[in-house]
């Protein structure tokens, strides 16, 4: 094998190292930041459960209000990333969203939170984007996301809301998730519990209120399970790479060695040649 071809194999052996170094980083990254970001959705989850327990308290049988109904166009809310190198974890949320609107039969169009899903529906019955908005979620933009379904609720004649998101099931695996956001599931309520003032006057601030907590409840699980997915795939990006190294590594040794040896031989041949000569003449 040639000097060059030799040259060559290191050349690829230091750029997969840098590589490594690179992916090696950002696996450290997102397993920093998801730590930080179940600790806010811990504290989340004890708020919902509390505001799950309001709701299952009050009566909603005089209330007709449309996030009740469930009858009307039909809108699939998805919760995609900002970021890719996170594996098929966008491509699968991306494919369950599709797939759901098929089988819808009046399929308005999308919402979709996320650079990475709003690039993708741009051209397929896109109704809003939210882009680069929640690195950690936050309260501000889930009330943008539920003040926009409730417009389409109240102006635009739909009845029924999907959301498709990524659901946490393990720090391994994480899988796209399809829920019913609208019409709001409500109980027959807590006879021995009074409300002031009483439930069909708060109806509408209240089911805005808890229409957004849902959002951004979703926000924060396919935001966990995409600081995981992403830390998994840049955990297996530097296994291959480490084996790659290997694999040129050996494959630089055996090349060398031949080199050595037919250089050796080139040697020894050059020396018998010299001998043959000497006593020839």
């Amino acid at each position: 094998m040639s000097r060059g071809k030799l040259r060559a194999i290191k050349k690829k052996v230091e750029a997969t190292k840098s590589l490594m170094k690179i992916t090696r980083a950002m696996e450290m990254v997102a397993r920093a930041k998801v730590r930080k970001l179940e600790r806010e959705f811990n504290n989340f989850k004890e708020y919902m459960q509390e505001l799950e327990g309001i709701k299952s308290k009050m009566s909603f049988k005089e209330v007709d209000h449309p996030l009740l109904k469930g009858y009307g166009k039909e809108v699939i809310l998805v919760i995609s990333s900002d970021m890719g190198l996170c594996g098929a974890f966008n491509t699968e949320i991306h494919k369950a969203a599709e797939e759901h609107a098929k089988k819808l039969a009046d399929f308005y169009g999308y919402i979709v939170v996320g650079t990475r899903g709003v690039a993708h529906f741009r051209k397929n019955k896109l109704l809003k984007g939210y882009e680069r908005l929640y690195d950690m979620p936050n309260v501000q933009i889930s009330l943008e996301v539920a003040g926009h379904v409730m417009s389409l609720v109240m102006e635009e004649g739909v009845g029924k809301v999907d959301v498709v998101y990524g659901k946490f099931i393990n720090a391994l695996i994480q899988r796209p998730r399809v829920e019913t956001l609208v019409p709001i599931e409500v109980s027959d309520g807590d006879e021995n519990v009074e409300f002031e003032p009483n439930v069909g006057k708060m109806a509408d601030s209240f089911l805005y209120f808890y229409l957004s907590s849902k959002v951004l409840n979703y926000m924060f699980e396919t935001k966990v399970s995409e600081y995981y997915a992403r830390q998994n795939a840049m955990k297996n990006a530097t296994d291959n790479a480490n084996e790659m190294i290997r694999t040129l590594t050996l494959e630089y040794n055996k090349a060398r060695q031949a080199s050595i040896t037919q250089e050796i031989i080139e040697i020894v041949n050059g020396a018998e040649a010299l001998k043959e000569i000497e006593e020839a003449g």
